[in-house]
């Protein structure tokens, strides 16, 4: 019979699987949304529904019982985890900055000309910025596969 600890890790793998793969899509719709003026608009807008719908959701799901199992199971002091909720903190501020500037490049995209400036000089901001918080995930992911012990 599976205990709640196990319950709460298959409910987190799970929530990381659906938050982590709709995240990583994301790069390849921001970069065809970056290469498609005319479609531009309405890729963003798919994107930032995913964004709201699923991946969100899955990453308060995920939080919310990493945390739980670290208070049940792991040493408060565990340097990897640690690391893990720092950067995560770190992603979450970054998420939530993200969401403003993502409906200014949805709303710049819909109304600009393709060359827009603005909207050309926004777009490579926050690719670069979408890719920041996706190696940031894989840092994660990492440390918490992996469990190292960094001091």
């Amino acid at each position: 019979m599976w205990s709640i600890y196990f319950v709460l890790k298959w409910l987190h793998i799970g929530s990381v699987c659906i938050a982590f793969g709709s995240n990583i899509t994301h790069i390849f719709w921001i970069v065809a949304a970056n290469n498609d003026p005319v479609h531009r608009a309405n890729i963003l807008r798919l994107v930032k529904k995913i964004d709201d719908r699923l991946a969100v959701p899955a990453w308060v799901v995920t939080a919310i019982c990493g945390t739980t199992m670290w208070l049940w199971q792991w040493p408060v002091n565990s340097s990897w985890v640690i690391v893990s909720l720092v950067l995560t903190v770190m992603l979450t501020v970054m998420g939530i900055s993200f969401g403003p500037f993502m409906y200014k490049w949805i709303d710049l995209a819909q109304n600009a000309s393709p060359d827009n400036q603005p909207l050309l000089k926004l777009a490579k901001r926050l690719t670069i910025w979408w890719i920041g918080i996706t190696v940031t995930v894989f840092v994660i992911l990492y440390l918490m596969v992996f469990k190292p012990m960094l001091w």
